[in-house]
C-alpha cells in the first residue's frame, strides 16, 4: 500500500510545496502516513520512493529504493523540478513483494512514441504470484494491463478497469497515469471485503484541490 499525490496545471510549476514544505507532504507522509490495517494508526511509507515529471519535452522518473528512500539527492531533485503534470510516490510493501527499485513508483511504458508513467495504491492479489515471479510490483503488471492495447485509448483503459474490478481480487485500485498532455486519476475499492470496508474512508483516500 502507498502514499502519492499528482499535480496538473496549465503552466510548468514546482511540487516542493505538496512534495517537502506542507504539514502533510509527501515527506512527512513517508515517516507518518496512516497504516493500512489500522487507519488511526501512523508510520513507515519508506519502502521506496519516486516521482515522474517532464522535462524538455521528456519523461523523467527519480526513483529510490528502500535504503536511499527520501535521501538528500532525492529532497534535492524535487527542488529542481518544474512541470505541467506531476506524480509523486511513497511505496509501504506488502505481501511478501520485495522492498527493491524495480518495484519502486512510478513505473515507465511507452506506447508509440507516447511517455507514461504510472502510479498506484492498493493490491492486485491475482497478480501477486507474478510479481514474484518478476522481482517486480503486482502495480507494474496492472499497468501493463491497462495499457495492453497497441494504441492508448481510454476505452480501452475503462473497459481494462472494470474488468478488474468486477473479476479480480483487490484492495484498491487508485490509480494516477500521464502522459505530457495528460493526467487521467481513478479510485476503485473493493467493497466485497466487509472487514476493510471501514477503511475506505480513512486509508483508501483521494483528495482533490
Amino acid at each position: 500500500m502507498c502514499r502519492m499525490f499528482s499535480k496538473a496545471s496549465f503552466k510548468e510549476v514546482s511540487p516542493i510545496n505538496e512534495m517537502l514544505s506542507c504539514p502533510y507532504s509527501l515527506k512527512y507522509l513517508s515517516e507518518q502516513g496512516r497504516q493500512p490495517d489500522n487507519a488511526e494508526l501512523r508510520g513507515n511509507h519508506k519502502d521506496g520512493c519516486g516521482m515522474a515529471f517532464f522535462e524538455n519535452g521528456k519523461l523523467k522518473i527519480e526513483k529510490r529504493d528502500k535504503l536511499h528512500s527520501w535521501d538528500k539527492s532525492y529532497t534535492d531533485a524535487v527542488k529542481k523540478v518544474s512541470s505541467k503534470v506531476f506524480i509523486g510516490h511513497n511505496r509501504l510493501t506488502v505481501g511478501g513483494l520485495q522492498s527493491n527499485y524495480d518495484g519502486t513508483h512510478p513505473f515507465y511504458i511507452k506506447k508509440n512514441d507516447v511517455e507514461f508513467a504510472f502510479s498506484h495504491n492498493g493490491t492486485i492479489y491475482n497478480f501477486m504470484e507474478e510479481a514474484k515471479l518478476r522481482n517486480t510490483s503486482d502495480s507494474f503488471i496492472f499497468m501493463e494491463k491497462l495499457l495492453e492495447s497497441d494504441k492508448f485509448s481510454e476505452e480501452f483503459l475503462l473497459k481494462q478497469l472494470k474488468f478488474i474490478a468486477e473479476e479480480m481480487e483487490y484492495s484498491s485500485m487508485i490509480g494516477f497515469l500521464m502522459s505530457m498532455d495528460k493526467l487521467i486519476v481513478w479510485r476503485g475499492f473493493n467493497d466485497k471485503d466487509k472487514e476493510k470496508f471501514a477503511n475506505r474512508d480513512k486509508y483508501y483516500t483521494m483528495f482533490f484541490q
